[in-house]
């Protein structure tokens, strides 16, 4: 299986903070930002005046290592050991699928699986032992 493990920071609306603060302390790249008004629509969430700005996704390369980052969706709420979490990128949405229930299998859902506009198929979950997944089918027109 083809398979990319990245540590991925969620925020509570301070994610554009954290990403300055990143690129001051380590001379962090951005390789990557995305806003919540950016994919109005996706996994049901409204996008208002309010949130518009939140970060949807950031990817940023530190020295050889690469992190991602995002706020909380609307409606989430922060629990103590979910600040960070795992994220998964596999080529086959049937890989996506058996991971998916692997790790759910005496966890809990967060997110369905689900096709959005940049994935055909992510979801979160957490699994029996508290820790938290993001897992997410790489789109066709995605490149490597």
């Amino acid at each position: 299986m083809d398979i990319t493990i990245t540590p991925y920071l969620m925020l509570d609306g301070r994610a554009q903070e954290a990403i300055q603060f990143y690129q001051e302390l380590f001379g962090a790249e951005i390789i990557g930002q995305e806003f919540l008004k950016d994919w109005p629509g996706e996994m049901g969430i409204e996008v208002t005046p309010e949130n518009e700005n939140r970060v949807m996704h950031a990817h940023l390369k530190i020295g050889n290592s690469e992190v991602m980052l995002a706020d909380y969706l609307p409606g989430q709420t922060p629990q103590p050991g979910s600040t960070i979490n795992l994220m998964i990128v596999v080529k086959e949405v049937e890989n996506a699928k058996k991971l998916f229930s692997l790790l759910l299998d005496g966890g809990k859902e967060v997110l369905p699986l689900q096709e959005t506009g940049f994935s055909p198929a992510t979801g979160q979950v957490i699994d029996k032992f508290g820790v938290e997944w993001q897992i997410i089918t790489d789109h066709p027109d995605m490149a490597g």
